[in-house]
Parts: C-alpha cells; sequence; structure tokens
C-alpha cells in the first residue's frame, strides 16, 4: 500500500494536514488543491442511518455510536462523489472490554483484527477489494510475563504494546463494565487513494473468543463521528517506487 494509505495521524488542525498532503501528492502549489470537500459527516445523534446497511445504535459514555459489533460491521455507501484522487477517512473507534491484539492462547493464528475495506464502482466482484487495511488492537495488561501486543497504529501483524495510539480510556462496556479501563477510545484518520463516482467503505472485525458463552458481551467494538473527505489534486500523480512513497 502507498504511504498514503498507512497514514494513522493524531488531531492535526486541517492547514497544517493539507500541507503534509500538498507535499505528499504532487499539489506543489496551494492552488492546486482543487477540491477538498467534507463529502460525509455524521455524529449519530439525528439517528440518519440512510447511507448505512448494517446500522445499531447504543449510547455509550454519554453519545450515541454505531455499535456494538461482534464478528459484523457495517457498510457506509456513497455515490455522486465527483472528481477526485483521494479519499480521507476519519472517525472515533471504541474497543470495548478484552480484545487480545495479535495473539490468541486458543489459535495463535486467530488475531482479534478489524478491518477497513474499499470497494469502488470499477471492481465487478464486491469479494475483491480496491483497498483493504487489516490492524488488531488489545486491551490486555501488559507486564514482564504477560503482554497481548496489538498491530495499530499499524498494519496487521505488527506488534506495538497494548493500547498505543489510544487517546483516552474509559469503562468497558459489558465482560468489563466494572473496570474504568475497560475501553479505549482511537482516533482514526485514514487515506487512500480513489478515483470512482461511487464507493462502498465496509468496516468490520474478525475477533475470536471460543471459551465464552456471550462473544459480544466479552469483545466489541462501536463507532463514532465517521467523517469522509474527499481530495482532488491539479496535477496529482500516483507515488512511484522512485517517490520513495511506497512501503
Amino acid at each position: 500500500l502507498m504511504l498514503f494509505n498507512q497514514m494513522s495521524l493524531p488531531p492535526i488542525p486541517k492547514k497544517i494536514f493539507l500541507l503534509v498532503l500538498i507535499t505528499l501528492f504532487s499539489c506543489s502549489q496551494p492552488e492546486e488543491l482543487r477540491r477538498n470537500e467534507l463529502f460525509y459527516n455524521n455524529d449519530f445523534e439525528s439517528g440518519n442511518l440512510d447511507a448505512i446497511d448494517g446500522a445499531q445504535l447504543i449510547t455509550f459514555n454519554n453519545t450515541t455510536v454505531l455499535g456494538n459489533y461482534n464478528n459484523d460491521g457495517f457498510t457506509l455507501s456513497l455515490n455522486d462523489i465527483g472528481a477526485h484522487d483521494l479519499i480521507y477517512i476519519t472517525f472515533d473507534l471504541y474497543i470495548h472490554d478484552s480484545w487480545d491484539g495479535n495473539f490468541n492462547g486458543f489459535d495463535p493464528d486467530q488475531a482479534d483484527a478489524w478491518f477497513i475495506e474499499l470497494v469502488s464502482d470499477f471492481d465487478t466482484d464486491p469479494s475483491n477489494p480496491s483497498d483493504l487495511w487489516e490492524t488488531s488492537f488489545s486491551n490486555s495488561v501488559c507486564n514482564p510475563v504477560y503482554c497481548l501486543r496489538q498491530s495499530y497504529p499499524e498494519d496487521f501483524p505488527f506488534e506495538n504494546l497494548p493500547r498505543k495510539g489510544s487517546s483516552r480510556l474509559l469503562p468497558g462496556l459489558c465482560s468489563l463494565e466494572s473496570d474504568e479501563n475497560g475501553t479505549s477510545l482511537y482516533t482514526i484518520e485514514k487515506g487512500f487513494e480513489h478515483t470512482g463516482n461511487a464507493l462502498l467503505i465496509n468496516f468490520y472485525d474478525k475477533l475470536y473468543q471460543p471459551n465464552v458463552a456471550d462473544e459480544r458481551c466479552d469483545e466489541s467494538w462501536s463507532l463514532d463521528n465517521l467523517k469522509v473527505r474527499v481530495i482532488t489534486c491539479l496535477l496529482y500523480t500516483s507515488p512511484s517506487p522512485r517517490d520513495g512513497l511506497l512501503s
């Protein structure tokens, strides 16, 4: 994936982000940034779910969020996007309860993984996404004898300490409801190259906890403040290996 596909940045002022974007993607002058439009913006407080398939709402941390999901998720459908080069997605992700990150004691090949999948209108096979980002999360404690690592903020199967990149710890939702640090909140920002006039964005997980009676109570996630920005550079060219922008 391109470096832009892997960007996972803390919240930064819009002007700083645009300067970074211009530098990376051949918009060498500010006037060459032809389009920078907030195309979709939903905090879910109004209950407007028209563009979302698989939506379910709960109240968590005194706000309305999409969730909670376990081995499922939702799809955002965008149409009539118009000409653009890049899609920039931001959201708040709540990782609830006992996520185990990259290693599961019952099956080492089963990570607690989380995905963003883009399917554009150029794809004839929805099972073949135009872009797929996979990472993992862990709410485990970490000490010299026990530490279940996660991939975020990098791609899976990179190993980081549990909760790296989280912005806030909140009470658990269900199995760790009594734990004041049972939920990790992440503000996630991801960029993807995209040019189609329509787009499906799938948000979903693959969780594994065969030792519990209620899997959704044991591990789940919720999402809030979903925004999609579309960006066009007048002289945009996709980075090549010579540019040093491929990972």
